[in-house]
């Protein structure tokens, strides 16, 4: 999935704000703009196209009944031979996981993201479940991608006015891991940045 930004228009100040990044889709309204950045594809589709695209989709915890999704993720997981990191970002596995939530839910799994599927414990690949279905309805809640849990108010501000202050390792190349210290770690894998910690995930 790729990354989503929704501003609402300011009280003061120029409207609408300049694109930051790649932006590939913009909706605007004369109080909302939602920008698509750097999705892997970006195509204009007839009705009948997008749902033949959507029938393609994994699991979503936001839609459908949940114990059928999470089967369905279990299933979709531990049939692969391919490394946990490339099945989260695939869409036909589970629906809507993008490069953010895939290396804060490894992470937080404390789980190697080149394991295949296939080798993960099946209560592994449920927690995995269950952690992105709790991640969503922060995100929900909150509008932001926020996957650090029991903040401090002080820090909940921080988080919330500052990306940086967000999450444990996305986009924290070479800065220590916010558990032991650990230098974190970036490779492409799947055309998409992978962020993780050599020691708390090996």
């Amino acid at each position: 999935m790729s990354e989503q930004e929704k501003l609402e228009a300011p009280v003061d100040g120029d409207w609408p704000p300049e694109p930051v990044g790649q932006v590939r889709v913009r909706l605007l309204t004369p109080t909302a703009v939602a920008d698509l950045r750097g999705p892997t594809v970006c195509e204009v589709d007839t009705p009948e196209q997008a749902q033949a695209q959507i029938d393609k989709l994994g699991p979503d915890p936001q839609v459908g009944d949940p114990v059928a999704n999470e089967e369905r993720f279990v299933a979709g997981v531990r049939k692969r031979n391919v490394a946990i990191a490339l099945l989260l970002m695939d869409q036909a596995v589970v629906s809507g996981i993008g490069n953010v939530y895939r290396a804060e839910l490894l992470f937080r799994a404390r789980q190697n993201p080149f394991t295949p599927g296939r080798e993960l414990p099946e209560e592994v690949v449920r927690a995995l479940w269950h952690d992105w279905v709790h991640l969503m309805s922060i995100g929900v809640e909150t509008g932001q991608m926020l996957t650090m849990d029991d903040l401090s108010p002080e820090d909940l501000a921080r988080a919330m006015a500052s990306r940086d202050d967000r999450h444990w390792v996305y986009h924290r190349t070479g800065l220590p891991c916010r558990v032991c210290g650990t230098p974190i770690a970036m490779q492409e894998l799947g055309g998409r940045k992978l962020y993780w910690c050599p020691v708390d995930q090996a």
